[in-house]
């Protein structure tokens, strides 16, 4: 049981007839008990509610911790009930309060069986016996387990097969559902076991019959050959040595228990919380935090523990995947007691940060334009791919280095070009970044017009005057409409004139006070003006805009068709250029509101 928070709370376990004794090779609880981790101290009260036959009984436990500044304890509760043949048993676990209010109920009802047991200080062949249903190998699925404890007397007893068969049968009889296969296959072990079982070496304590073991033929089960390999349990190999567990007696010290506390997710290069709990009839137990990695798990990736033992820890790995995490708890009187949960962590995507080239930076036709990006992941152990787009139908596929993506490309038109750069981790998490870079040709012609639209007028000519001219020549004069009259604006002061092969062209400059855009093709035009003290380049919302909102790219303007007026744009290179008057920039002149 957890609370709103996800803080653990209290587990709880079934002990089913000698279930213990079979897992752990020593007395335990007792015959049909249940054991208790509790989140002591936290004003909630665990009770454990279940039924014997017709009946329904409730243990109140306590919540005081028994070592200061601890924060769980282990109970038990002892039924005092074995019957002599299984019976099914529903039982919950719950927290209450002091005033007796429920608080907590753990996983609704949950179905067992209570195991038979029998105790004959004066049979020949075993003290105690018990069938229980129990989980089988690793696959979680249930069996029932016939156990015995053998005298002395019962080793190399294999012609007494059928005699020890019948006084188990008798003293706890298997329940109903045991298929003819199932019976053949415990007495082939409980056979093997009295003929082959050495006191203190193999066999174990008890000697336990699994139904779910396969019938197989019984020269294997008799041949010394064989039984070197499924030593009587097809597979199971016992080293304890055999003691004689007490009927809900007090064990002398009783293994720990252990919670990994639920399933969990995260992401990677994150810690994620594990929320265990481990706790002794002794005191605090020893514990330790492992895990393992899933078969999704990429080669090279590790995790790490903020504490590996302390029961409340940070989990962090390097990549994603599932992963197992166990918590031991060790009292270093008993076998460790390990529990598990699983951590899923997720993927995050590299995040980019292009730093160039510098938005609206300027660059000749062929001279080369560099890109650099740089990212981080906080999965350390991901591979990166960068692909840069170059917006003229060339595209970089590349492998990142050290956290960055580089590359250069020369254009070989003229254009304003949306360079895009995306980084990709191998586990399909990506992340991009763009700018633009304005390439200019100064051989690529003339740019001349006049006209209006949308209430706006224009006038604009311009051109490089050699193909070795850094910057163009011409004129322009833009009458837009503002909130405070028609703002005129003329200038000679251009910066750079882009004319591309499918005859766009797009025109930059200043006047005194103001930036100014000009976007043209076959009848169409887009002004756009800001104040310099904006910046050198157009904010995301200028003081006019005959297209506002579209795209700073030439490809993507979207200009407006011109009401009246006329447009020249020829992309091949005039030498020479008519003498413009004046070679600065002209004063703005703000006409009178109208």
């Amino acid at each position: 049981m957890r609370n709103e928070d996800g803080q653990f709370l209290a587990k709880a376990e079934f002990n089913s007839g000698l279930h213990y004794y079979h897992h752990n090779g020593k007395p335990g609880p007792g015959v049909n008990s249940f054991q208790v981790l509790d989140r002591c101290g936290d004003g909630l009260i665990p009770t454990v509610t279940w039924t014997e036959n017709t009946r329904t009984r409730v243990a109140t436990l306590t919540d005081e911790c028994l070592l200061p500044g601890f924060p769980y304890r282990t109970h038990t509760v002892k039924t005092g009930y074995a019957p002599e043949i299984m019976e099914e048993t529903t039982w919950y676990v719950s927290l209450v309060d002091a005033n007796g209010e429920l608080q907590y109920t753990g996983d609704a009802y949950l179905d067992d069986w209570m195991g038979s047991y029998s105790h004959d200080t004066g049979s020949e062949f075993f003290v105690h016996s018990s069938v229980y249903r129990d989980e089988f190998g690793t696959t979680g699925q249930d069996t029932v387990i016939a156990s015995i404890v053998p005298t002395t007397e019962a080793y190399g007893r294999v012609g007494s097969v059928n005699e020890v068969w019948d006084e188990l049968l008798e003293r706890t009889p298997l329940p109903p559902g045991i298929t003819a296969d199932q019976n053949e296959s415990m007495l082939k072990q409980l056979a093997c076991h009295l003929l082959y079982a050495i006191p203190g070496q193999t066999g174990g304590p008890t000697w336990d019959l699994e139904a779910e073991h396969p019938n197989i033929p019984w020269e294997e089960v008799l041949d010394p050959s064989k039984v070197l390999d499924h030593e009587c349990n097809w597979g199971f190999t016992g080293d304890r040595l055999p003691t004689i567990p007490p009927v809900n007696g007090n064990p002398d010290d009783a293994s720990p228990m252990v919670h990994a506390g639920p399933d969990t997710a995260g992401d990677e290069g994150s810690q994620v919380r594990l929320d265990g709990a481990a706790s002794d009839d002794g005191g605090r137990p020893e514990t330790e935090w492992s895990y393992t990695a899933g078969e999704d798990v990429d080669a090279g990736t590790t995790c790490a523990f903020t504490d590996k033992s302390s029961v409340d820890t940070g989990f962090t790995c390097t990549n994603d995947g599932t992963f197992t995490v166990t918590l031991t708890a060790d009292d270093g009187v008993n076998r460790p007691v390990s529990d598990s949960a699983q951590v899923t962590v997720k993927n995050v995507a590299p995040v980019i940060r292009v730093t160039g080239p510098e938005e609206w930076s300027v660059h000749r036709v062929k001279d080369e334009v560099s890109v650099r990006a740089t990212f981080t992941d906080p999965g350390s152990n991901d591979t990166h791919t960068c692909r840069v787009t170059w917006d003229d139908g060339q595209v970089s596929t590349f492998s990142a280095t050290d956290g960055a993506c580089d590359a250069g490309h020369r254009f070989n038109h003229a254009g304003m070009n949306t360079i895009k750069v995306e980084a990709a981790d191998d586990d399909n998490g990506s992340d991009n970044g763009q700018t633009m870079a304005v390439v200019y040709d100064p051989r690529a012609g003339l740019l001349t017009g006049l006209g209006t639209v949308d209430g706006s007028a224009f006038t604009v000519a311009g051109k490089y005057p050699s193909a070795g001219s850094t910057a163009p020549a011409g004129a322009v004069a833009l009458s837009v409409p503002t909130g405070d009259g028609r703002l005129k604006v003329v200038s000679t002061k251009l910066e750079w004139l882009v004319i591309t092969p499918d005859g766009k062209a797009a025109m930059k400059g200043e006047s005194a006070r103001h930036g100014f855009l000009g976007y043209a093709q076959a009848g169409k035009f887009r002004g756009v003006v800001w104040p310099l003290t904006a910046g050198d380049v157009p904010p995301e919302q200028p003081l006019y805009d005959t297209s506002p909102g579209a795209s700073w790219d030439i490809d993507r303007a979207e200009p407006k068709r011109v009401t009246a007026g006329a447009m020249i744009i020829d992309s091949g290179w005039l030498p020479g250029l008519p003498q413009l008057r004046g070679t600065g920039a002209l004063p703005d002149d703000t006409l009178p509101r109208t």
